[in-house]
């Protein structure tokens, strides 16, 4: 057995299986304690010239990384508690850099540790949140009625739990969609709703929506399915409605016609959130508040902000890095999604890399009404997932310029 996995090591790299245990630990809800891991692992790998060599080969993302961190210092510099916020803006470099650069040790031309083996936990991880999920809703409706509410699995909180069940959901449907056969795209396509009830059942809007938006990029292959996935949201809401389980969805319909309705929906807490942000912006613009200082600032722009967010990951970008921390954030996701549509179509796991792509910019869209990227346990699954479609894109290339 030792000898086995000795073998195991040596062919895929002690690297990759550092990478199984975050992507495990992390996929479970302790993401904030796999920094430590992530970065004792980099660290260790920078000893061997040739390990050292291939984390610093993508120099695009490294210019980028460096800029925004030099951009982020200055901003925390002219900010209040400047020593702290320089600090985290320093460990920002790492949080993505390292993140980005050293998950690709998983998936190379040569190595395809994540498909073979992270891939299947994480599919066997998903399976349990969501078994989880659905026996407390049934336990809850045969003891205290029929009703909705933010479950969550017992490792995670209301913020992360949906964000997880996406991640997992688009990555799980892609593995089992690369196993080809109509008996597959079946059975990935029951697991897609599978997943979606249990977005529903941590009611997270934002979630759901991200969610369906990542559904449609993920069967955009598969218009029968597709159709299906319409259909089945269709009586899904048509049911809601019926029910009337959702007392917001009246709301929302009348607030068309209702003026009163309309003003209490313009004064909510989300509304009020990024009008408050927008304040901040406006007298903060170019340098904004500094790193990790937004809800320092909160008080200065009328009751406390809603959670200390501005629940728009753009207005969070400028409200704390100013302008070109905001533009250089945005320049990052926007090479792995431009790096990402170029390749996934020409890698050999074609469906798994449209489930890496779609996790990601469905993770990106839900943070339009949120942050939760900034919460470590997320953000450290959400930049792994952008070094996988660089990752994809490198190895696209490689095999290319190989046969050439």
């Amino acid at each position: 057995m030792n000898s086995k996995f000795i073998q195991k090591v040596r062919e895929y790299g002690i690297e990759s299986f550092i990478i199984l245990v975050i992507f495990s630990i992390s996929w479970l809800g302790y993401g904030e304690y796999m920094w430590g891991l992530l970065l004792f692992g980099f660290f260790g790998a920078l000893f061997f010239k040739h390990k050292r060599m291939f984390l610093f080969k993508d120099r695009l993302l490294l210019v980028l990384v460096i800029a925004l961190t030099v951009n982020n210092i200055i901003s925390s510099l002219f900010a209040i508690d400047n020593p702290k916020t320089t600090l985290l803006s320093v460990l920002w470099f790492f949080a993505l850099f390292v993140s980005m650069s050293y998950v690709r040790f998983s998936l190379t031309k040569d190595n395809d540790f994540f498909v073979r083996w992270i891939l299947p936990v994480g599919f066997i991880i998903s399976l349990l949140i969501l078994l989880y999920m659905y026996v407390l809703f049934f336990y809850h409706s045969v003891t205290t009625g029929f009703e909705f509410g933010r479950y969550t699995f017992l490792t995670m909180g209301k913020a992360s739990t949906p964000d997880i069940i996406l991640i997992l959901g688009g990555l799980g449907y892609g593995w089992l969609r690369q196993k080809g056969g109509e008996r597959y795209k079946w059975l990935a396509f029951v697991y897609l709703i599978a997943c979606l009830i249990g977005m529903l059942l941590a009611f997270d809007r934002g979630g759901v929506m991200a969610f369906f938006f990542m559904s449609i990029l993920l069967l955009s292959f598969d218009y029968k399915r597709l159709i299906a996935f319409f259909a089945i949201v269709g009586v899904i809401v048509a049911s809601i409605l019926i029910l009337n389980v959702f007392e917001n969805l009246r709301r929302m319909i009348d607030y068309l016609y209702l003026g009163a309705t309309r003003k209490e929906l313009l004064e909510s807490q989300q509304i009020s959130t990024f009008r408050a942000s927008w304040e901040m912006i406006r007298d903060h613009w170019l340098l904004g508040v500094g790193t990790n200082n937004f809800s320092k600032y909160s008080d200065q722009y009328g009751p406390k902000i809603w959670w200390a967010y501005a629940h728009n990951v753009v207005l969070q970008f400028w409200a704390e890095n100013g302008v070109i921390g905001m533009i250089l954030n945005l320049a990052i996701i926007a090479t792995v999604i431009v790096r990402w549509l170029k390749s996934f179509k020409k890698y050999r796991y074609k469906y798994v890399a449209l489930g890496i792509g779609a996790s990601f910019i469905g993770l990106f869209i839900g943070n339009m009404t949120n942050s939760t990227i900034y919460l470590v346990k997320i953000g450290l699954l959400f930049y792994l997932l952008a070094g996988l479609m660089s990752a994809v894109y490198f190895t696209v290339k490689e095999e290319q310029d190989a046969s050439s």
